[in-house]
Parts: structure tokens; C-alpha cells; sequence
């Protein structure tokens, strides 16, 4: 029998559309510091978990970035999850570059210090995750920075056991596109998650599905 081939199945998409397919998920906005010119903000969705030992997080920054100028001097960053109140923050941070406009003065970003790094942390955010550099490559015009993770910190309550609470403000980012009424630049899509949408799948169930012989070893 003929199998049939990917078109009829799926509706092929552009590699530009492909990116739907991941999200939501949340947009880190990050932080760098300036000797002369102090804190920086940049929107980030390329960004990964990158080991264990020692625990670490991928970051890939543009040559052209001001972002990537700090922190090839200070090597150090701040991932912090913003909250959907910080939607502006996110949105202007993607479109202004920090050499032209001071964006957290602008937006009135309250601050805190950092703890172990010399880079401030974002009072308002969900989170916020303190970086040194450990190690870091170039590609095509980009610096991928291997952060070593120093702290992290998390809003009162906002853990659900090792979960982050949906009973919190996340911002659960699903991409930007022309909408409506958009004249000079796309609309900003996030969705609002509750803790009534979250769903439970027991790793139980899968393991009883299993042939006998591979069954045992989760069930000693």
C-alpha cells in the first residue's frame, strides 16, 4: 500500500511560519550592564537550556546588538521572564536598540541589584536569572554565550512545586503579525494562562503500557 506523502497530510508552511509551532513560550527579556552607559534590556526568544553540571542557559546574541557589545566587556547577563504587565517592555526592547533610547528609564522599569553579578535584576518580572559567562562560540554574525547560572529568583509563590504558577502573571508569548489597524509595526500575540488550563499526565500510565521486561525497571 502506498503511503501518502507529507502534503497530504499537513499544510506546508514557510520557515518563517515554522516558529509557530513552539509557542507559547515565555520570552526572556534580558539584562546587561554598562560601565558607562548602565543597564540594558533586549527581547530574547533565542535562548535554551544548556546542561546540568554546571547549570547553564545558551543565549545567542547579534553582532549588531548593544546588547552583545556589554557583554563581551562585563560578561555577564540577566534572563529574567517577564510579566504580561511588562508586554511594553517587551515589545520596545525588540525595536530600539539601547545606543539611541535608555529603555528601562523610559518605561520606568523599577530595578533591583544583582546578587552575584554586577547586572540588575527586574522587580516586576516573574523571574529573573543571574548569568556569568562560562563559554561562548560565534556563528553567522551571532555570539552564542553559555551562562553559567550564579541565582535565581522567583516571584513569592510563583512556584507550583517545580512548576511555574499559572497563578501568576505569565506572559506566554505566541509570536507577532499584522493585525487590524497596525500601520508602522506588527501587534504582539500573548495568551493568558490560569491554573484551570493546566492539565496532568501520570508518567504511570505510560509505563504500564510497556512490555513486561522494560516495565520492571520503573516499577523496582
Amino acid at each position: 500500500m502506498t503511503q501518502p506523502d507529507a502534503t497530504a497530510v499537513f499544510d506546508e508552511i514557510s520557515e518563517m511560519d515554522s516558529k509557530a509551532l513552539f509557542k507559547p513560550k515565555v520570552v526572556a527579556l534580558v539584562v546587561s550592564n554598562s560601565e558607562d552607559k548602565g543597564p540594558n534590556l533586549m527581547t530574547a526568544s533565542w535562548y535554551m537550556l544548556a546542561g546540568y553540571n554546571p547549570f547553564r542557559y545558551l543565549l545567542s546574541v547579534s553582532h549588531s546588538d548593544y546588547t552583545h557589545e556589554i557583554i563581551e566587556e562585563s560578561g555577564e547577563f540577566v534572563l529574567a521572564a517577564p510579566s504580561s504587565e511588562m508586554i511594553d517592555a517587551l515589545v520596545l526592547s525588540g525595536m530600539e536598540s539601547g545606543r539611541d533610547l535608555d529603555k528601562i528609564d523610559h518605561l520606568d522599569i523599577e530595578t533591583l541589584p544583582g546578587t552575584e553579578i554586577d547586572v540588575p535584576i527586574l522587580k516586576n518580572a516573574v523571574g529573573n536569572i543571574e548569568c556569568s559567562v562560562m563559554d561562548s562560540f560565534e556563528f553567522e554574525n551571532c555570539t552564542y554565550y553559555f551562562g553559567k547560572v550564579e541565582k535565581a529568583y522567583i516571584t513569592e509563590d510563583g512556584l507550583d512545586g517545580r512548576l511555574l504558577s499559572l497563578d501568576e502573571d505569565v506572559l506566554a508569548y505566541m509570536g507577532s503579525d499584522w493585525a487590524e489597524g497596525d500601520t508602522h509595526t506588527k501587534s504582539r500575540f500573548y495568551a493568558e494562562l490560569d491554573s484551570e488550563d493546566l492539565r496532568r499526565f501520570p508518567g504511570d500510565q505510560v509505563v504500564e503500557g510497556l512490555p513486561e521486561d522494560r516495565r520492571e525497571e520503573y516499577e523496582e
